[in-house]
């Protein structure tokens, strides 16, 4: 899976990019159909923002998360996004 991380209004450290990786990477176990993911990382006044667009054979899935710090941020776009992977799969099976 190739994970491409874009950082707005600042420059992302190489510590935050590892934690991108590492928590990103953990959606591959839902679906190891997944192409590429964007990680997009967004720094507003007082909140950072994070959007993940997972592109899969077929399907797109897509979180955004808004909170005070980025890896709570990212842990709960991380957390959206894995639910809706589990559902799409869950439905491909019950077919």
């Amino acid at each position: 899976m190739n994970i491409e991380i874009t950082s707005r209004h600042f420059t992302a450290s190489e510590q935050l990019k590892e934690l991108v990786n590492e928590k990103v990477k953990k959606i591959e176990k839902f679906n190891n159909e997944i192409i590429s993911c964007n990680v997009i990382l967004t720094k507003e006044n007082n909140s950072e923002n994070v959007e993940i667009i997972a592109h899969a054979k077929g399907h797109d899935f897509i979180s955004s998360e808004n909170e005070d710090i980025f890896e709570r941020s990212l842990t709960n776009a991380v957390n959206k996004i894995s639910n809706q992977i589990k559902k799409q799969h869950e439905k491909a099976i019950g077919r």
